[in-house]
């Protein structure tokens, strides 16, 4: 497996670079994503697969059958990108304008779109079959569980299922994971104050809802407890502020959104509780309504301690040493592969970005070319792996 494997990523790379520039060049907003799923699509039928479509909008699925008995598994891609202008000069940057794929989709499609390839190749090898999802909306936390509703798992629900995720933190091509708890769990919130709105020139006849805001943002952002590593029980943080939208006329209503991530449940009741109780005495202070809405909750991601097991064989036997690390902290960062893995078994996987790349989530982002090799070559051996009739999770 180990040479084959290998080989047939070789010849995939310029095919995968050339990809991923074309996909970088389409961002596209949560559930918008059609562009990007149509490029999918025609790469699955150059590979002689049946695709599905439809799922959550713009969803596709396909299923790789192998030649032997064996498990069923499944590689998960997201697809969506996010509303930030991207400010790098790259010949393939963003020609979408007000967004760009610096959260490292892109790479991610091609990392399974290639993996995907690769299997096909093998198929000869391959035992059970391997189903392979691009999925909409991660960004805004809901895309997975739209998947799972709308049965893009499949039927039968496959055995386990993998993902990677793009990590400034690591070196170009490094590979790494966890047992147990790797992501955080998030929530998100919108909070409405309503006070009294009137002239500028006389706020004594006023109650101003962005006062009252301006201090809710401060009080509640103070909950993040500030570490020396990002290793928090909690991180609120506030990422939009509307209110009002003439200079000189108090607002009647002002509100924020942000989100809240929690290590674990316990972490995120206490902490709820004090939000709550926060923002009401402060609202109550400066005598305004409010209304604290979540809108919605991802759950952390837990990779199945059998499958890193699975990770860590299958890394030494494909990478050479340098190019596998290991994870020993729960990130803050949330994923909402979280929802695949609270009802099978899952493993997320981190792959490095150059410890110089820029930050994800920020204009200058752009996924490495150099690390698409490892990406591609862990994936897919773990689903060659993973799909031998040998291969047992422990469900206790």
């Amino acid at each position: 497996m180990r040479d084959s494997i290998r080989n047939e990523v070789a010849k995939t790379i310029a095919t995968a670079v050339e990809l991923r520039h074309r996909f970088h060049e389409i961002p596209e907003r949560s559930f918008e994503e059609y562009k990007t799923s149509r490029l999918i699509a025609k790469e699955l039928h150059k590979m002689g697969l049946t695709v599905e479509d439809g799922f959550a909008g713009t969803g596709i699925a396909t299923t790789i059958k192998g030649v032997r008995p064996g498990n069923i598994v499944a590689l998960r891609a997201d697809m969506d990108a996010l509303n930030i202008e991207e400010s790098t000069t790259k010949p393939y940057a963003s020609k979408h304008k007000g967004f760009s794929h610096c959260c490292g989709h892109d790479g991610h499609i091609v990392c399974v779109l290639e993996a995907a390839r690769v299997l096909v190749r093998l198929r000869k090898q391959l035992a059970g079959s391997v189903r392979v999802i691009f999925q909409p909306g991660e960004e805004n936390g809901t895309g997975s569980q739209a998947m799972i509703d709308a049965g893009a798992l499949g039927n039968p629900v496959p055995s386990a299922i993998f993902a990677l995720h793009a990590w400034p933190h690591l070196e170009s091509g490094v590979v790494a994971s966890k047992s147990g708890m790797i992501t955080s769990a998030i929530d998100y919130f919108r909070i409405t104050v309503t006070g009294k709105g009137g002239h500028g020139a006389r706020p004594h006849e006023s109650i101003s809802p962005i006062t009252s805001i301006a201090r809710i943002v401060q009080q509640i952002s103070a909950l993040t407890r500030k570490d020396d590593n990002d290793n928090f029980p909690c991180v609120v943080s506030v990422g939009i502020i509307q209110g009002g939208n003439v200079a000189n006329v108090i607002p009647d209503h002002a509100s924020i959104e942000g989100t809240i991530r929690s290590l674990n449940e316990a972490d995120r009741q206490k902490t709820l509780d004090i939000f709550n109780n926060t923002i009401n005495t402060i609202c109550i202070q400066e005598r305004v309504r409010v209304n604290i809405d979540l809108l919605k909750y991802g759950p952390p991601v837990n990779n199945h301690p059998d499958l890193y097991q699975l990770f860590e064989t299958v890394g030494d036997d494909l990478l050479i040493p340098e190019k596998l690390a290991y994870i020993t902290r729960q990130s803050m960062g949330s994923e909402d592969f979280g929802n695949y893995t609270r009802i099978l078994p899952g493993l997320l996987i981190r792959l490095g970005m150059g410890t110089a790349s820029p930050q994800l989530h920020t204009s200058r982002f752009d996924f490495c070319d150099d690390s698409l090799e490892a990406g591609i070559t862990i994936l897919a051996g773990l689903a060659m792996k993973a799909t031998e009739d040998d291969f047992k999770i422990n469900m206790g």
